[in-house]
């Protein structure tokens, strides 16, 4: 029988068309719904001593079923969480994102501000007047919404006004935050929805006030607990009402640093992802959650307290919650879950001190009078400092052209009288970190990455070992000294592999690796680098 030579052409094309076809890898649907969880406070440490008391369906889920990435530091120094939520959401530094922390000198005003004051903005249920334009860079929550225009949506629940603001980025639909004066949730008409209508629902119907209103006790009895109470109660072990003042002459309140806190982030997360039906099209949704491990007036750092190790079992209860109710209103396998912590001492200067290891608050109150006195005696009796914060001092400029003072010269003088004060590790001028470039001191980079010219000192310091800044009201300026900051980092969900990832990353590569997941750009400003481990 003769068989065509078209017959036999026809033929070997569709072997070799299958054969291709099963040769290529298949594609991947990107996830639904994107849910962010950062964890003020998490510390690694703190996991490992609490693994056994966690549930196989909270954070243990997250961490066995997920990758773990176990080696990855923050780039920037420790200024709060302001700047190092923008660090990971831009996958960039301060010095371009514009985010230096929490606070920041206004050179033209001469005085400390915000980081997200805005006066042109309003308030929702609140004084403060705050927008995200002060930073200078995309986020990968507005990379999210700018691929998919009126069809992505992103939300940002809070337990601080900075924390919300930055992790909301541009684009938000919107933000809320907890008002421990008011006892509700508060927002800024910056981002386009305003309140939303369910953290509203919370405020008018009593919700709010309902979860605020329940007293802290411990979740299990308090002879199960590794530590003792911080401050101990005959019949629970401790009890602290969340409503409380934090002390007599204060408007706020404790509840910021109770497990209530976390309640009311979950109760309104959850709110937002059903009611706005986040995850539920082809259009992937973003939403970003801050909770805490904070304990009221907390002195150390160290899980050193039954009510720290608490928060954390109480936290675990909630992202367990929080786990079961995504995976029945999106599914699990088409949301991308991941979770970091903020750069957090293992230790504070208190408990090294009793330790014998040497450590110490800087407050710059002295040193500043000091540094105006010597200036007096070798330029003249004039005001040479115009201000001082987060170890960025800030020349009074017009004086100084005024008196046709070589700049550069009083800068390197400022510089070398700093070093002689306790707690000084090193002093440079402006000049010096600004113009740096590719530089293999890692140090002096870290400390530019730090730095944004919009707010940089004429001479910026940093501190020894073991020493942390507090400014006027004795609140920390940063809280990690290290020469490394570590955070946890995992990533949970849609395809991710179980895996523990020991590559060494740093936080700017988190958003790039979303970037890469969901196929969109890239924060406009990002020099992270995806995390190959996971992508695999």
């Amino acid at each position: 029988m003769r068989i065509s030579l078209r017959i036999i052409c026809v033929s070997l094309f569709l072997i070799f068309s299958n054969i291709t076809s099963f040769s290529q890898p298949s594609v991947h649907e990107p996830p639904r719904l994107v849910v962010g969880i950062m964890v003020d406070g998490l510390q690694q440490k703190h996991i490992d001593k609490l693994w056994n008391y966690f549930d196989i369906n909270g954070l243990k889920k997250i961490i066995e079923q997920g990758a773990s990435c176990e080696n990855v530091h923050y780039n920037i120094i420790s200024a709060g969480n302001a700047s190092d939520i923008a660090n990971v959401m831009t996958g960039s530094t301060s010095y371009f994102n514009g985010i230096v922390g929490n606070c920041y000198y206004n050179v033209e005003k001469s005085d400390i501000q915000s980081i997200i004051n805005d006066i042109s903005q309003i308030g929702i249920g609140t004084k403060l007047t705050v927008s995200a334009h002060n930073l200078l860079s995309s986020t990968v929550m507005d990379e999210v919404i700018l691929a998919n225009p009126n069809k992505s949506k992103g939300y940002a629940v809070a337990i601080n006004a900075e924390d919300a603001v930055i992790l909301g980025g541009h684009t938000a639909k919107s933000v809320a935050w907890i008002d421990d004066e008011s006892m509700r949730w508060v927002a800024t008409g910056y981002y386009g929805d305003g309140l939303s209508r369910w953290a509203d629902e919370m405020n008018i119907k009593g919700e709010f006030k309902e979860i605020t209103s329940h007293p802290w006790i411990p979740l299990y009895p308090i002879n199960t607990y590794l530590t003792s109470p911080a401050h101990n109660e005959s019949r629970y072990g401790f009890l602290y009402d969340s409503r409380n003042k934090k002390n007599k002459n204060s408007p706020n309140a404790i509840l910021k640093s109770t497990p209530n806190a976390n309640s009311l982030v979950a109760s309104l997360g959850l709110k937002i992802i059903s009611e706005e039906q986040l995850g539920t099209d082809k259009y992937p949704d973003m939403i970003m959650l801050q909770f805490t491990v904070r304990t009221p007036n907390e002195k150390t750092y160290a899980l050193q307290s039954a009510e720290k190790e608490d928060m954390y079992l109480r936290l675990d209860k909630e992202i367990q919650t929080l786990l079961q109710k995504i995976d029945l209103k999106v599914g699990l396998d088409k949301t991308l879950l991941f979770m970091f912590g903020n750069q957090t001492a293992l230790h504070s200067p208190t408990e090294l001190g009793e330790n014998k290891i040497p450590a110490g608050y800087f407050n710059a109150n002295r040193s500043m009078a000091l540094l105006s006195t010597y200036l007096m005696a070798i330029y003249g009796q004039e005001r040479w400092i115009d201000g001082y914060y987060a170890k960025n001092i800030y020349l009074n400029k017009k004086k100084i052209d005024e008196k046709k003072i070589n700049i550069r010269e009083m800068q390197q003088n400022i510089a070398d009288f700093m070093l002689e004060f306790e707690g000084i590790q090193s002093a440079f001028t402006s000049g010096q970190l600004l113009n740096l470039g590719i530089n293999d001191n890692n140090v002096i980079e870290r400390i530019r990455n730090s730095t944004n010219k919009k707010c940089a000192g004429d001479i910026m310091l940093t501190l020894m070992p073991g020493w942390i800044e507090i400014d006027d009201k004795n609140n920390s300026v940063g809280e990690s000294n290290a020469f490394l900051s570590y955070t946890p980092v995992c990533f949970y969900g849609w395809q991710i592999k179980a895996q523990k990832i020991a590559t060494s990353y740093q936080t700017i590569d988190i958003a790039p690796t979303i970037s890469r997941i969901l196929n969109i750009s890239m924060p406009n400003a990002s020099i992270g680098k995806p995390i190959e481990g996971l992508l695999k």
